[in-house]
């Protein structure tokens, strides 16, 4: 349902297209005991079962109808700000029912079938003839990921509760729930065309802040190029040669193969590599760098900027393990892409070899590797036979990294994400002061 559509005061709502609105006998025994009287009446006829029998009859018209006028009279509207939030934040929705029979619904049930986990807007009402009921609703949002709002509907009947009627809205709202960036270690990654603070040893023809080298004049240089100090010391022209400036772009590897991911819910290397990466690109972003992403079926090209980081918290919300698509495979084809000069992190809990190799493919185009290493083996359980066999390999890859100058950085299960900011919520409770069984409220602030 629109829920910018007017109000409405006086007459029937309105019927939207979708809606589907039901009524069913829910409890069959008063007819059950309807047909005995009518039996019992043919075979040993008697005033009393008549009178019994008419007002059992008029006691169901009477309730059919009302349930019908609910039926046909209810309506409600749901109400939520904005499509998208942060894992953690709380999502807030105004429920509103009117009631347009010309009946009291002693009784009217909100139904929501809404996959957000840990979220239940249920709630029970009593709208009077001609009335409405407000209620908000507020739950947290506890991990990241696409969920739906609906469909949803209302529940109600007679005050004997013998026909139940159904309003059922099929409208389904997709929300987006961005991964929250957190504090992350102190990961010294390389920047520019060499592993840490080295300079290169390539020369440009473009202008930057280091002079390398002068050489003679030749045909075609600028003359801004020209090192008039050295010209006039060597009697003849001398131009600048500039080294090339580490830069500031980087790319982020995810790797989202389902074979090599550990653990379950948020209690995975795919969540924690997730948090990883949303952490790392706030944090560089906010370092004024172009930060770009690669993941299965994903390649957000490196730019700066709040909108940036806003496509790729949007691919991370979205993100799933992808069977068959290896890191080998996804740094295999970023290479045609990465450009020169850049920073490449790989962000990942697999311990094949075959990897690195392709790591070293991006480093020979003139890229500075990294990678950060989620040690899956922390992730299992204690007995799992997995366990020494992948902490084994861990090692070796990192070994074999180090050996190539790659350097990397080891996230386990007991590292602890703290927010960059933190979310705090004022809740109530009540307490009872013990000496006199008095019941107060009580404001209590959580960090959630």
């Amino acid at each position: 349902m629109d829920t910018n559509q007017p109000a409405w005061t006086t007459g029937q709502p309105p019927h939207p297209a979708g809606i589907r609105r039901s009524l069913r006998v829910r409890s069959r025994l008063p007819f059950v005991v309807l047909g005995l009287l009518l039996i019992n009446q043919i075979f040993n006829p008697a005033r009393i079962w008549v009178g019994i029998m008419l007002g059992l009859a008029a006691l169901l018209l009477l309730c059919y109808v009302w349930a019908r006028a609910l039926r046909d009279g209810l309506d409600a509207q749901r109400t939520v700000r904005g499509s998208w939030v942060l894992a953690g934040d709380t999502l807030s929705e105004l429920f509103t029912v009117e009631n347009y029979a010309g009946m009291p619904a002693l009784w009217v049930e909100v139904l929501d079938h809404s996959n957000l986990p840990g979220y239940r807007p249920d709630w029970v009402a009593y709208v009077e003839v001609n009335g409405r009921q407000s209620y908000r609703t507020e739950g947290r949002c506890q991990r990241r990921g696409v969920f739906t709002l609906g469909p949803w509907g209302l529940r109600s009947g007679d005050p004997l509760g013998i026909f139940e009627t159904r309003v059922e809205y099929p409208d389904v709202r997709s929300i987006l729930v961005y991964p929250r960036a957190m504090l992350l270690p102190d990961l010294r990654l390389p920047r520019g065309s060499a592993p840490g603070p080295a300079r290169t040893q390539r020369r440009s023809n473009q202008t930057t802040t280091t002079v390398a080298a002068v050489r003679p004049y030749a045909p075609g240089d600028p003359l801004r190029a020209i090192h008039w100090r050295q010209t006039a010391r060597q009697g003849e022209f001398m131009v600048k040669q500039f080294d090339i400036e580490p830069s500031g772009d980087l790319w982020i590897v995810l790797d989202l193969e389902a074979a090599v991911q550990a653990g379950e819910g948020a209690d995975s290397t795919l969540e924690y590599a997730i948090t990883l990466v949303a952490s790392l690109a706030t944090q560089m972003l906010a370092e004024n760098r172009r930060v770009g992403l690669a993941a299965a079926g994903h390649q957000v090209s490196p730019q700066s900027g709040q909108l940036q980081l806003w496509r790729i918290l949007e691919v991370l919300a979205e993100a799933e393990a992808t069977p068959g698509y290896s890191l080998a495979r996804l740094l295999s084809d970023l290479r045609p892409v990465s450009g020169r000069g850049r920073t490449i992190v790989a962000v990942t809990p697999s311990t094949d070899p075959a990897w690195s190799g392709e790591l070293l493919q991006l480093a020979r185009q003139g890229n500075a590797p990294a990678a950060l290493l989620l040690d899956a083996a922390s992730f299992l359980a204690p007995d799992d036979p997995q366990r020494e066999q992948r902490a084994g390999t861990l090692a070796g890859l990192r070994s074999l990294l180090a050996q190539h100058s790659v350097a990397s950085h080891l996230i386990d299960r007991s590292f602890v994400f703290r927010p960059v900011v933190e979310i705090t919520r004022t809740r109530s409770e009540l307490r009872t002061l013990s000496a006199f069984g008095r019941v107060i409220s009580v404001d209590v602030q959580e960090v959630l």
